[in-house]
């Protein structure tokens, strides 16, 4: 049978509809038909091109033929110029088929990231599964991202390529499984492009990062607990998750340092003041937070700290945190009974008379009432505990 030349077709289609109906359907059929007589590779690339510009749904089952069919022939494609361009026509079609989030061409996607040895083909083919929430495939982009992580590739630019598909695509897919893998591509061994990218999009993947941040901050190192606890707290997971998480974070902070090693006794009082800094914004009332908050305060690195740990003990306010904020009270009480009184004495009553108002707990009248008859304090300390007092009459 004689092959009729595109142009040729394309005369013939405009003839027999009309240019003025030559519209949706009908341009379409001209271009699923100009592709499949296309023996050239340019022709194919181009006709792919005014399909996608038609921004019409219904041309997705062509989109799926085309990246069947160029898969199955990519050994057709020899030369240098030819695999450039089977490349560059492989990530228009699945930029379409992401578009129209055509889900039956996933598995050929997934071919593509397999056996095309083209990064920018294998990236926009795993964005495309993003996409589309191919969540089978989340999986396995999620290893492959693992994978990458690791140690740079033997091509760093074609490594970075595919990671970059592969965090777009984990932040599409929104499976948390995607979570962890993102989070260690946002201080990998990437340039600045794609951690910063992975670092944006860590929120997207999932709405309570809980799971894997727990993990992470049991087992990585103080800066990236701080990190990961950073996320879970500036994410939606619901608040009593937060506080749980929290006070993990604040034990572990208190266990897993090591008060010998400065920058890493700085590094964990820093995870634990974001700690701190949660457990009061969330009003956490969790009785097992108060020994962990009170080790802050009488063991913290530094002001900073210990201020943050009597606060957080007068937020908490239940009667095992009022009566460690008594305890705290009568010891500073006893210091200066002795004449040991000091600006910092006098800097951390002042936060625990504020800690014990916010405890709302009558358990510290009765210090307060012993600080307030204490002559040795000084005027500041003495009208802080008179005017804490009049809150509990």
């Amino acid at each position: 049978m004689k092959r009729i030349p595109i142009l040729g077709l394309m005369a013939l289609l405009l003839a027999s509809t009309g240019t003025s109906a030559l519209f949706g359907d009908e341009m379409t059929e001209v271009y699923r038909q100009i592709y499949q007589q296309s023996t050239n590779l340019q022709d194919k690339y181009n006709a792919i091109q005014n399909l996608i510009a038609l921004d019409d749904r219904a041309i997705s089952p062509i989109l799926v033929d085309a990246i069947e069919g160029l898969i199955r022939t990519q050994d057709n494609y020899k030369t240098a110029t030819d695999r450039t361009l089977y490349a560059r026509t492989i990530q228009l079609v699945a930029k379409g088929l992401g578009k129209y989030k055509a889900i039956d061409a996933a598995p050929f996607l997934w071919d593509v990231v397999q056996q095309v040895n083209d990064p920018l083909a294998q990236s926009e083919s795993l964005i495309a599964l993003g996409q589309m929430r191919a969540l089978d495939y989340s999986e396995r982009i999620a290893k492959m991202l693992t994978d990458l992580n690791l140690t740079p590739t033997v091509d760093p630019d074609s490594g970075e390529k595919l990671a970059f598909g592969c965090v777009v695509a984990l932040a599409k897919l929104k499976d948390v499984q995607g979570f962890a893998p993102v989070f260690y591509a946002s201080d990998g061994w990437y340039s600045q492009r794609v951690k910063q990218l992975a670092l944006k999009l860590l929120p997207d993947i999932t709405i309570d990062p809980t799971d894997p941040v727990t993990i992470l901050i049991k087992n990585e190192s103080p800066t990236r607990k701080s990190r990961a606890l950073q996320l879970e707290v500036s994410s939606s997971a619901p608040a009593d998750r937060k506080i749980a998480t929290a006070v993990l974070a604040l034990s572990i902070g208190h266990l897993q340092a090591d008060p010998n090693r400065l920058t890493d006794a700085k590094n964990f009082s820093d995870f634990r003041k974001i700690a701190l800094r949660a457990l009061i914004q969330l009003g956490a009332k969790d009785p097992a937070s108060v020994d962990p908050e009170l080790k802050s305060f009488t063991d913290g690195f530094d002001t900073e700290e210990k201020l943050l740990g009597i606060q957080a003990l007068g937020v908490n306010g239940t009667d095992a945190a009022a009566k460690d904020i008594a305890s705290q009270l009568r010891r500073l009480n006893d210091d200066v009974s002795n004449g040991l009184l000091d600006e910092n004495r006098t800097r951390m009553a002042r936060a625990a008379i504020a800690a014990a108002v916010a405890s709302k707990n009558p358990l510290v009248r009765p210090v307060l009432i012993l600080i307030a008859n204490t002559n040795q304090w000084s005027g500041s300390v003495l009208n802080d505990a008179n005017a804490a007092l009049k809150t509990f009459k």
